[in-house]
């Protein structure tokens, strides 16, 4: 065998372990996400029991500290030396057994990832910056915030350490069948990429994630180029609504069609230039009702056209949003950011990734119900701050035959945040939901239990409680049996 034909053997090789290691490609059809040539969530792609609306889309986690470091840690960031925030107080990231480790973090991450996949989860976003460590996203009106986590040098190459563990991540999605959203940059973090001339930072920046990312054997990816655009701490041209198209542009341009490309978007700040250019729409909905959220929806697809899949892939921890951006063929992203503690929420380190509060698990149960997936099994989870639930004019195993009052009464445990909202599932379907007292079933004053039809049935109510001053939730939770009859 001569050495052009030993190369050549060499390079077939080469190539097949690649294609051997692709064992999940995400595509777009239409409107519609496909893994391995099959719209998700239907019996093709595994899931013979899911709802047919969700064919086609993505449900997803914000898990953007998956890979999270802090470069400034332990001389700041730990216990001995804690940041100081606006208004929750010293934070520190360091485990309650130890100190913080980002392999730890990674790993208790692919740790957790086989009992998302199996509640019906496919997809979560990763940011090489991360996101905001604290609730209320802590030096927000400063160019960046104290921490020190990016993927990126000044000058926007990359650095190899950090990039180790969002390969191993890719590999993880990859052999679960799994989709990752690949954010590049985030607000907050961007500025510690120098203003250089052209914006060249920024486009060696996206330049050099794209190729990384071609270099891989995985093509599970959408990349997400910057954390909403519109926010205003952007300094750079190019992630700011007016660069954000020929961002989309360069990243397309090296992507070469091996990962469709986006930016995620604020609804304030929306460049139609951009959104023509993007191959999905992504936007984030936080904040809004259920009713808003079919709002953003129309509009994003008014100003981006109709033959692109939508994609929230960041909101909240109501899954009153989830029902409502899935009734309109569109993936939804949970967004729980926590509070630091190693127990609640997904963005505050220290992490816990599994599903270990109430808050994870009503997600994660609502997600399962859709996907026609296992539903996973209510933690064990003690918060003394949680706020407590009670239910006036139905106790359990009452029978129903007429209308009757039933309202929900709400301890507020905490102080300094009041209740957020309560959350009526009937059946373990949403069925109503109030922001403001009286907290009534169905929003009305008597409830007729004759639209449901005779038999057992279980009411759960769940009161979200405000633990922070934008994002971090948690919850308390009671679930009444009851029958319906008819009247006699």
């Amino acid at each position: 065998m001569t050495k052009r034909c030993a190369a050549v053997l060499v390079g077939l090789l080469t190539i097949a372990e690649a294609l051997e290691a692709q064992r999940t490609r995400v595509a777009i059809r239409g409107g519609r996400f496909t893994v391995n040539g099959n719209p998700t969530y239907t019996a093709a792609q595994g899931f013979p029991n899911a709802d047919e609306k969700l064919a086609g889309v993505l449900l997803n986690v914000r898990a953007v500290q998956a890979a999270f470091e802090d470069s400034h840690y332990p001389s700041r960031g730990g216990r001995r030396s804690p940041y100081s925030t606006n208004v929750m107080g010293p934070v520190w990231f360091d485990y309650p057994d130890g100190p913080f480790d980002p392999e730890r973090n990674t790993n208790e991450f692919l740790d957790a990832l086989p009992t998302w996949r199996r509640h019906g989860l496919l997809a979560f976003t990763i940011n090489l910056q991360g996101g905001g460590p604290v609730d209320g996203n802590y030096g927000e009106n400063a160019p960046m915030q104290p921490h020190l986590n990016t993927a990126f040098g000044p000058d926007g190459a990359l650095r190899p350490g950090y990039l180790a563990r969002v390969r191993r991540i890719l590999a993880k999605a990859d052999d679960l069948g799994m989709i990752v959203i690949v954010g590049l940059f985030y607000q907050g973090q961007n500025a510690r990429v120098e203003e250089l001339p052209g914006d060249g930072g920024i486009r060696r920046g996206i330049v050099e994630a794209v190729r990384w990312l071609k270099g891989l054997p995985y093509r599970n990816v959408l990349i997400e180029i910057q954390n909403e655009v519109g926010v205003r701490v952007y300094r750079h041209r190019l992630l700011q609504p007016a660069g954000a198209a020929e961002a989309i542009e360069i990243a397309r341009k090296e992507a070469a069609g091996d990962f469709p490309v986006s930016v995620s978007w604020v609804s304030s700040a929306r460049d139609e230039r951009a959104l023509r250019a993007a191959d999905y729409l992504l936007f984030h909905t936080n904040g809004r009702t259920p009713e808003q959220v079919h709002e953003e929806i129309a509009s994003m697809r008014r100003l981006g056209g109709f033959d692109k899949p939508l994609l929230i892939n960041e909101d909240g921890v109501s899954t009153f949003n989830l029902q409502a951006a899935a009734n309109e063929r569109v993936g939804w992203g949970f967004y729980d950011q926590g509070t630091n503690n190693y127990l609640d929420g997904f963005q505050s380190p220290p992490v816990n990734w599994r599903i270990g509060s109430l808050v994870k698990w009503l997600f994660f149960d609502q997600v399962a119900r859709w996907t026609g997936s296992p539903v996973p099994e209510r933690p064990a989870y003690e918060n003394p701050e949680a706020p407590v639930v009670e239910v006036e004019g139905l106790v359990d195993g009452q029978t129903l035959r007429d209308p009757v009052w039933i309202e929900a009464l709400v301890k507020d445990r905490h102080p300094r945040w009041p209740i957020k909202r309560v959350e009526f599932f009937v059946d373990g379907k949403p069925f109503s939901y109030r922001n403001r007292a009286p907290y009534l079933l169905g929003n009305v004053e008597f409830w007729d239990p004759r639209i449901l039809a005779p038999g057992e049935h279980v009411l759960r109510v769940v009161a979200f409680d405000m633990r922070g001053p934008r994002f971090s939730e948690t919850a308390g939770m009671i679930e009444i049996r009851f029958k319906v009859e008819k009247p006699r």
